[in-house]
Order: C-alpha cells, then structure tokens, then sequence
C-alpha cells in the first residue's frame, strides 16, 4: 500500500490507488456513523446502561477509535515522502508500471 501511496502517478498503479482512497473513504464513512450513533444514544439514554448491559454511550464511543477497519490505511499518510525525494525506480519495474500494447489478432473461428 505504502508503494502505491508513493507511485500512484505510474499508469499501472493509478486504478489501486484509487482503490486504497475509496477503502480509507469507506472507514471514515463507518466511523461516521458510529460517532453519529453513540451521540444519539447519549441524548437518548443518557448515562444509563446499553442494551444487552454494555455500558450504553461509554462504549459506543469507544468502539469509533477501537473498531477501525482501515487504519492502517490512514496512518500510511505519514510515511510517504515527498516526490523529489522518491527513490528513481529501476528501468525494468518502471517498464512494468507502464501499459503495455500488444498486437491484437483475432480468433479464427472455430470448425
């Protein structure tokens, strides 16, 4: 993930890249949620004990932080170093990030 982070301007890597973005979008958007759920209990139950005798807003306001599926993801954002100071890749793995194009011939029907 941290490679991709570091080249997602080589043509290969741009659709993972993406990907990685929507995943990270993905967990914010759950713990999201989870905030958004753990005040609405807390207006709703106030201190009073969750169902089930969790400790109601207490631990749904823990589980926002404790219950990332991603975070790896996010704390990514602090290893990757700036552009000019990326190591230049090495010809043969730059020419593999690279789309290839090949001749296309097309299938002779079948008899």
């Amino acid at each position: 993930a941290l490679f991709i982070q570091c080249y997602a301007d080589q043509p290969l890597v741009q659709g993972p890249a993406r990907l990685l973005k929507y995943l990270e979008q993905i967990d914010h958007n759950l713990a999201t949620w989870r905030f958004r759920h753990a005040m609405m209990v807390q207006r709703m139950l106030g201190s009073k004990p969750g169902t089930g005798g969790s400790p109601g807003h207490a631990y749904l306001r823990a589980t926002v932080e404790r219950c990332r599926i991603f975070a790896d993801l996010s704390n990514l954002a602090g290893l990757v170093l700036p552009a000019n100071s990326l190591p230049v890749l090495p010809s043969a793995v730059k020419a593999s990030l690279q789309f290839q194009m090949h001749a296309f011939e097309p299938m002779s029907p079948s008899s």
